[in-house]
């Protein structure tokens, strides 16, 4: 073997090294989907496509990812994490759940969330599928964001709304808690319920002929009519708004 095959060799055992202890969590996280309906029924409503495709989940406040995942049975799904999280030591179990890691710092959100965003759409032309959730981890603020959209154009992947119906609804204030008793209450309010559904709305697909700026803007209109009539059918809530960049302010 020559000095190059020998470098390639190491970089592919050195990249296997590091990736095992995220995949033995990630194994754990398999593991709970697949046990999930023991703990929490759960139903589909509608059918996830074919194909590569990015997930537009609304995230109001139950374990939203294990329902996805489960109910489309892409069990390699990816997501879009905040690390922002006040509790920085989930973020190696949230790294090998989702492996996508975007921020709201302004120090970082620049380089951070783009060279996230490019992995995102490689991934995607890979064939894989990624779950993103347009309102952020507090879906109180009552306003989408573009990711997801500015994925669908650059990939060319659908977005497909995933709206959790009879899910327990985190409340504002609760992010408080201490995190072994926010879990807790979550899965027993959610156990309480009676069953979560999972509803795959039709998807919005890119128009890769318009310019970038307008095709976001257009399939963020979309998302947010299916949010808002979804709250407002489900939860009795107003739902997300999208406010376009130039309208910031206003």
């Amino acid at each position: 073997m020559n000095r190059e095959g020998g470098k390639g060799l190491a970089r592919r055992i050195g990249a296997l090294l590091c990736a095992l202890p995220y995949e033995a969590v990630w194994g754990m996280y398999f593991l709970a989907t697949v046990l999930l309906p023991l703990v929490v029924p759960s139903h589909a409503v509608g059918r996830p496509p074919r194909g590569p495709c990015l997930f537009c989940v609304t995230h109001v406040g139950s374990f939203d990812p294990l329902f996805v995942v489960r109910h489309s049975r892409r069990w390699r799904a990816r997501a879009l994490f905040h690390v922002d999280e006040r509790h920085p030591w989930l973020r190696f179990f949230y790294q090998a759940f989702f492996r996508f890691r975007v921020t709201r710092d302004p120090r970082e959100k620049g380089s951070l969330n783009a060279r996230t965003v490019a992995a995102a759409v490689r991934y995607l032309a890979g064939g894989g599928s990624v779950m993103v959730f347009p309102e952020g981890h507090l879906y109180w603020e009552g306003r989408l964001y573009p990711g997801v959209a500015k994925l669908a154009h650059r990939s060319g992947a659908p977005i497909v709304p995933v709206l959790l119906g009879n899910a327990y609804v985190y409340r504002p204030g609760a992010e408080e808690e201490p995190l072994g008793r926010m879990c807790l209450r979550i899965l027993r309010e959610t156990r309480r319920l009676g069953g979560v559904a999972v509803h795959f709305a039709p998807p919005i697909l890119p128009d890769p002929s318009r310019p970038e700026g307008e095709d976001v803007e257009r399939m963020m209109r979309q998302v947010e009519r299916v949010f808002r009539e979804f709250y407002r059918d489900a939860y009795a809530l107003p739902g997300p708004r999208w406010i376009a960049p130039q309208r910031e302010g206003a």
